[in-house]
């Protein structure tokens, strides 16, 4: 049970910084002062927080929780 909650907890982390993503992407398209300063600060922003979401969702979902938590579960 611990676990399914901790996964749980976990993707709606992950959502959030998904959807906190799109909102940052948001407002660099609408508010930047100009086209080329908005597309250099899209081609760094967008593989930037592509590969940490990524690599974080990679890195969690190797984590083995049951071997952690043994010791806690009955």
């Amino acid at each position: 049970m611990l676990i399914l909650i901790l996964q749980i907890l976990y993707g709606i982390f992950f959502l959030t910084m998904f959807l906190m993503s799109i909102f940052i992407i948001y407002h660099i398209v609408f508010y930047s002062y100009s086209t080329p300063s908005k597309l250099i600060t899209l081609l760094i922003f967008i593989p930037v927080a592509g590969v940490l979401l990524f690599t974080n969702a990679v890195l969690f979902s190797s984590i083995n929780l049951e071997n952690i938590f043994s010791g806690l579960l009955p």
